[in-house]
């Protein structure tokens, strides 16, 4: 629904196709490209929506034939910028289509957005942004985070289709799968940039989020190449389903814990920055190197696996019985590949699981107390500083 109460120039068309699909005819874009829509409420149902940003009549996944868009006799837009004025979330249950010219699209409702069962089709870049959009001279500048919060829920997300996939609010809830090419994601208190960089945290106020990240048994996030930042003081990430990156690197940072009951796995590697301690009761994962930094405990209590080398640092260690570190993994958990394994611990480091590398382990502590036959290579040593 547009917003009434919008200069005309940002209020769009919003009509109904053959089969019922929302069809919304964006606004003319400015000499940057950029098409500025505002909306009293954003919502999309199952039938999806259509973004119109053709000028003939073109084709479209969702409703076949479409007629085009007056709006766009100047040319067609290369940003949608989508943003709402609303006290409620955006409830987004269907795909939404960008008819016509590829273009970037961004949703921007600082009351939230809930995805279940959303996605893009013919999108380059995509941002759902629980925020602010901030502009410069009619260009995206970034966004102003309040107290938004993103929900992946029922249906999930599905944005494999398109090229970047951004996700910006005070903190995201991933209950059900989430699909990507090149996914990051912001959260926290912040401004940032329009590719979701943290340019200044703002003072907390309000009611802080229980975590950053909360991803739940049944939720899960698949993409080529993962990035997750948070940095609300105090408030970390919680797993307890999936966090794949399939092709690429997972780098997690976060300005509190992390407990993992999941699986965090990278096929390249794996970079890991805390400010607080590191739980893990399900196993953290990758192809390449992990890298492990916390200025907080590690505690272990089932497995870190690298294809190559593991390096962690942090300020109390702990290996609990049955717990697992191997460096030099091939994917049939076998040290059959080049690795180093290196555990750095400021205080002390209590090592009653297995410790293992292909090549050398190496651990650096005040005090460590384990058993040699704990700590294992196959093709160097072992040392204790």
């Amino acid at each position: 629904m547009a917003d009434g109460a919008a200069p005309g120039n940002r209020q769009p068309s919003v009509l109904s196709t053959a089969n019922g699909t929302p069809q919304v005819n964006i606004q003319t874009p400015n000499r940057d490209g950029v098409s500025h829509n505002h909306y009293r409420q954003f919502d999309v149902d199952r039938k999806g929506a259509i973004l119109n940003n053709s000028a003939i009549h073109t084709q479209t996944q969702l409703s076949g034939m479409i007629t085009a868009n007056p709006w766009l006799a100047k040319g067609e837009a290369k940003i949608i910028l989508n943003e709402v004025n609303s006290a409620n979330a955006s409830q987004l249950n269907g795909f939404i289509e960008v008819a016509g010219r590829r273009a970037d699209v961004i949703i921007a409702n600082p009351a939230g957005i809930t995805c279940s069962g959303c996605g893009f089709i013919n999108a380059g870049q995509t941002t759902m942004a629980a925020a602010q959009a901030l502009l410069e001279q009619g260009r995206v500048a970034g966004f102003a985070v309040d107290k938004g919060q993103i929900a992946i829920t029922g249906g999930g997300m599905n944005d494999a289709q398109s090229d970047y996939t951004r996700l910006i609010g005070r903190a995201v809830e991933v209950n059900a799968k989430l699909h990507a090419q090149d996914l990051t994601i912001t959260t926290g208190h912040n401004i940032t940039d329009a590719q979701g960089n943290v340019v200044r945290k703002r003072e907390p106020e309000g009611d802080v989020p229980a975590f950053a990240l909360d991803v739940a048994a049944v939720g899960g996030m698949y993409s080529d190449k993962i990035k997750l930042v948070g940095t609300e003081h105090g408030v970390g990430v919680r797993n307890a389903g999936i966090i794949g990156a399939q092709v690429g690197e997972l780098s997690l940072s976060a300005d509190g814990k992390l407990q993992n009951s999941g699986i965090l796995t990278a096929a390249a590697d794996l970079k890991v920055t805390l400010t607080d301690s590191v739980t893990n009761a399900g196993t953290i994962s990758a192809g390449r190197d992990i890298q492990l930094k916390t200025a907080g405990d590690m505690d272990n209590r089932k497995q870190l696996l690298a294809g190559r080398h593991i390096t962690s640092d942090s300020r109390a260690l702990n290996n609990a019985m049955g717990a697992v570190v191997a460096a030099g993994v091939d994917q049939d958990g076998r040290l059959s590949r080049r690795g180093d394994l290196v555990l750095n611990a400021a205080n002390a480091a209590t090592l009653n699981g297995l410790q293992l590398a292909h090549d050398h382990v190496a651990v650096s502590a005040q005090a460590a107390s384990d058993g040699d036959r704990r700590r294992r290579t196959d093709g160097g040593g072992a040392g204790r500083n």
